[in-house]
């Protein structure tokens, strides 16, 4: 059915280069850092100039989402958009933006819409007009702001953690889904609301302690993701920001997992001095937030590392099998020690992983393991070697595989001379049965000190 088509035009003009401006337009999976109503952005396909993106953003206060294409032309300066999947009340959107060069070295952008609303009615055609209307107003007041900050200390800054957890990733995103019960798992947040009206869309409202003791209230859309991502965006954030967007990822590994939570921040310059002291810069704020967004999000990691792991360990190894892992370690160490190389290496499965903290990438194959250890540096004449290993945690994960976590030592002995610690590492190991006795198909060595 058609409907009747209305059209919009919205125009600013702004203080930097058409082509910063058009760069900001262009690159959508950044909208949510310049545009106060994107939430999240993903790219679907990409092709030369065309491009099909799924789209969740503000709308008169509702969280929506859509599927648009798009079609670039970078030498006119030009963005056309046309949805393919509309939401209620809309029932056909698409429009253009268009940015041209101004004598003084500045831009005049338009942005045009067409759009039909569902049955015609008056009140689906006005609240379709108010939100083109304070959406376009907010998109192409931050232009100009988010050009003037590039290259500067408030541009956005983005930094991510890490942390290793042995056991399914799902148990972790599952943990992290469910932050209605944060306030009961996080020792930083005193106070958590969660509403989820649409599926995988989250309205999350939470009071978070500091480390001087202050609260601060924050309120953000999370969208869960098929993949098991969640990015999220804050609607209310601290003074001291002016965007913030976050995303959480849990990827597989053979040893477990490793989640991921990486933070996209925006300093509100004009509250620096407020927040952190009349000396205070942009570069202050920037360290300050990354120490106390770091600092909250790698404690929940922490949190989800301890549930996942616990949940995880929920069938005991038996005593019997306890000892012959020991067993297989006792006659692995030995094996390294005695520089058996290709003798230790077959303890690996074929496919096995060697990794360490000190390396750029894991080394991947018995073969491969066993030419790394042919190649390591040898000790000095006349000193020894010896590893020892610690009395290892063993428990049977749900894929029947045996994990393991230990510390090990690497110690040195010149002839004639005390021994010297060399080496003091953490170790989490994933083990398969081979017979009667083990193979190890992952391993991973910890430094400390790195």
């Amino acid at each position: 059915m058609a409907y009747e088509v209305h059209t919009t035009e919205h125009t600013v003009t702004v203080a930097a280069a058409p082509e910063a401006v058009f760069g900001l337009v262009e690159r959508a999976e950044d909208w949510p850092h310049v545009f106060p109503p994107s939430l999240h952005v993903e790219c679907l396909e990409r092709s030369g100039d065309e491009e099909r993106l799924r789209i969740w953003a503000t709308a008169n206060g509702e969280v929506k989402s859509w599927t648009s294409r798009r079609t670039l032309d970078r030498a006119g300066l030009r963005i056309r958009f046309r949805q393919e999947v509309s939401q209620d009340p809309v029932a056909a959107m698409g429009g253009e933006w268009i940015i041209e060069a101004l004598p003084d070295g500045g831009s005049r952008v338009r942005l045009l819409h067409d759009f039909e609303a569902v049955g015609d009615l008056e009140r689906n055609v006005g609240w379709i007009l108010e939100a083109i209307d304070r959406n376009s107003g907010a998109e192409l007041a931050a232009l100009e702001s988010a050009a003037l900050r590039a290259g500067t200390d408030e541009a956005p800054y983005t930094f991510e953690d890490a942390v290793r957890i042995d056991a399914p990733a799902q148990e972790v995103r599952d943990f992290l889904h469910d932050a209605g019960r944060w306030q009961e798992r996080l020792p930083h947040v005193a106070r958590v609301l969660l509403k989820e009206d649409t599926p995988d869309v989250q309205h999350l409202e939470m009071d978070t302690r500091t480390p001087d003791g202050s609260t601060h209230t924050t309120a953000s859309v999370r969208i869960c993701l098929p993949d098991g991502r969640i990015t999220y965006k804050q609607l209310q954030t601290p003074a001291l920001m002016s965007v913030h967007t976050g995303e959480w990822t849990v990827r597989e590994a053979p040893s477990g997992c490793v989640a991921v939570s990486r933070h996209t921040v925006v300093v509100n310059a004009a509250a620096v001095t407020q927040v952190l002291g009349a000396s205070a810069t942009t570069a202050d704020a920037r360290a300050f937030v990354r120490d106390v967004l770091g600092g909250n999000s790698t404690i929940t990691l922490r949190h989800a590392k301890e549930h996942a792991e616990r949940r995880a360990r929920t069938e005991p190894v038996p005593p019997a099998e306890y000892a012959s892992v020991q067993q297989f370690y006792a006659r692995q160490m030995r094996l390294l020690d005695a520089g058996e190389g290709d003798a230790w290496a077959d303890t690996f499965t074929e496919d096995g992983v060697f990794d360490q903290s000190s390396f750029t990438e894991p080394v991947r194959g018995r073969a491969a393991i066993a030419a790394a250890v042919r190649e390591r540096p040898a000790a000095p004449a006349g000193t020894v070697r010896r590893h020892w290993l610690g009395l290892p945690a063993a428990w049977r994960f749900p894929d029947g595989s045996v994990r393991t976590g230990y510390d090990a030592l690497v110690v040195s002995t010149a002839a004639g001379s005390a021994p010297v610690l060399r080496l003091s590492t953490s170790c989490q190991d994933v083990l398969v049965a081979d017979g009667d006795g083990w193979l190890v198909r992952h391993r991973y060595v910890g430094h400390d000190g790195q």
